[in-house]
């Protein structure tokens, strides 16, 4: 009897860890599981990296940049060179290519859509409403011809709508078309194990200065709201993987805070620490939900006011804020800088 094989697709450290978790729950015994990693930036690299030597147990492992697509295609073409059908897909965000062979060229018993943070709220509306391919990424609309004739090439995501949803969030009821498969983060709750608390308080860094925000200067603004709250020359920060160095040094200068690059994601970065820390806080990032998970860390959010956010990440903002809410965390509001 010829073995299953499943394939699993990522583009970022978190969908690779959720991938890992998928396989953990949903994997088959004697199964073949090929992975294909893709990465944008050297710093996803190095944690993707990292993650594929913590957990090597890949049948057959394609790693390698975005970018040229060439990268892609070379590696798609010796994927389903061997093997059109797959028993089943693992699948985070994607491309217009990836997007070809898996409607096109490949065939799936079953689809499985990861994780890819809080995004996943909006992308499963719209592939519960079946809007999927009339939008962009960023959930803003497509002209109706370009929408029509990406479907019909294959580059558009509509294989999701078959699609079942591992998640570690709440989806709303508005997807009863798309079965919902909990992910518990069990892989990683095991490797972190229980732990004492540190008395350090830790800063979730957020990569919102130039795609969210509408004036970059508005992030140490806003840091400068927070101090009043908490001291901030007695907070670790732990910045965001695509914030740069000089941004960086701007905030440490400006706080006398502490900046801690991690060598791994923050999930499994806690597996390394001795003790975990007492408390987070953040402005919001998709890390604040994995940690309540596996670490139940009092968390503090403060929330960034809509006057300062671009207006197409204002909805994407206000359900992420109202889902830590939901969850318990301590919310604190801020006020716009320009009305300081």
């Amino acid at each position: 009897m010829e073995k299953a094989k499943n394939l699993y697709m990522c583009r970022s450290p978190l969908q690779l860890l959720n991938c890992i978790e998928a396989r953990e729950k949903m994997g088959q015994a004697g199964a073949e599981d090929i992975i294909f990693c893709a990465w944008r930036a050297e710093p996803d690299k190095q944690l993707m990296l990292r993650l594929l030597k913590i957990y090597p147990h890949w049948s057959e492992v394609y790693f390698l940049p975005l970018y040229p697509i060439k990268n892609q295609i070379s590696a798609l073409i010796n994927i389903f060179w061997k093997t059109r059908h797959f028993s089943n897909l693992f699948v985070g965000d994607t491309t217009h290519l990836i997007n070809i062979f898996i409607n096109k060229v490949g065939t799936f018993g079953s689809i499985h859509l990861v994780d890819d943070g809080t995004a996943t709220h909006s992308l499963a509306q719209r592939i519960g409403n079946r809007t999927l391919h009339k939008t962009r990424k960023n959930g803003t609309p497509r002209g109706n011809i370009n929408s029509a004739i990406q479907a019909h090439l294959g580059m558009s995501q509509t294989f999701l709508y078959r699609a079942k949803i591992f998640t570690l969030y709440q989806i709303d009821s508005k997807n009863p078309k798309n079965e919902v498969i909990p992910n518990e983060l069990t892989f990683t709750k095991a490797i972190i194990g229980k732990k004492p608390r540190s008395k350090e308080i830790w800063f979730i860094g957020s990569n919102i200065r130039k795609s969210v925000l509408n004036d970059e200067i508005d992030y140490i603004e806003l840091l400068k709201q927070v101090n009043r709250s908490i001291d901030l020359s007695q907070v670790v920060y732990i910045p965001h993987r695509k914030e740069t160095s000089d941004h960086l040094s701007q905030i440490a200068v400006a706080f006398n805070m502490e900046i801690r690059r991690l060598n791994n994601i923050i999930e499994l970065e806690l597996a390394n620490v001795s003790a975990l820390p007492e408390s987070f806080i953040s402005f919001g990032s998709s890390a604040l939900d994995t940690i309540d998970i596996i670490a139940k860390t009092p968390t503090t959010v403060f929330c960034i006011p809509e006057d300062s956010i671009k207006e197409k990440s204002i909805p994407a903002y206000r359900e992420m804020y109202k889902s830590f809410s939901e969850k318990g965390f301590k919310i604190i509001k801020l006020a716009a800088p320009k009305l300081q």
